[in-house]
C-alpha cells in the first residue's frame, strides 16, 4: 500500500525520527511536527501510522552538498514561517535537521543562524541567493 502514500511520507518519517528518537521533544515540537506534516501533504492517517512506526524508517541524508543546501533551504523556509514554535525551539529543531542531513556539527550554529538571518533580512529569498550566502560562510 506504500504507493498510495503521500509524496513526502518517507522524508517526513525521517524528520519525525530525528525529532522524536531521543525522547526529549516538547509538546510544542510534537504539535509542530503534526503541522509540518500537513504542509508536506502527509495525511492524518499517515501521521498517526508514523507515530507508532517512525523508528522503522531509515534516515537518508542528501548525497551532494547542493542537495543538502536545498533541503536546508526548504526546511528553514517552513520553520521560519511557522508561528507554532518559538525562536529557540525553531533553532534547536533546525540544528537537529541540519546535522541529520549531513552538515558538519562544528559549523551548525553558524549555518542555522545565517539561515534565519537570510529569511529575516530578505523578502522572497530565492534558493540561489540562499545557497551562495551559506556557501560564503562555509569557506
Amino acid at each position: 500500500m506504500e504507493e498510495s502514500r503521500s509524496e513526502y511520507f518517507k522524508a517526513y518519517a525521517a524528520i519525525m525520527k530525528i525529532t522524536l528518537r531521543d525522547g526529549d521533544a516538547s509538546e510544542e515540537e510534537k504539535d509542530f511536527l503534526q503541522s509540518f506534516g500537513k504542509k508536506l501533504g502527509v495525511s492524518s492517517s499517515e501521521y498517526f501510522e508514523l507515530v507508532d512506526t517512525y523508528m522503522e524508517y531509515e534516515i537518508t541524508a542528501p548525497y551532494t552538498y547542493n542537495e543538502r543546501l536545498e533541503s536546508l533551504y526548504k526546511l528553514t523556509e517552513i520553520v521560519y514561517n511557522d508561528d507554532g514554535l518559538n525562536k529557540t525551539l525553531k533553532e534547536k529543531w533546525l540544528k537537529r535537521m541540519a546535522i541529520a542531513i549531513g552538515f558538519d556539527p562544528s559549523n551548525i550554529k553558524y549555518v542555522v543562524a545565517k539561515s534565519f538571518d537570510l529569511f529575516n533580512d530578505t523578502k522572497n529569498l530565492d534558493l540561489k541567493t540562499y545557497k551562495e550566502s551559506i556557501k560564503n560562510i562555509m569557506h
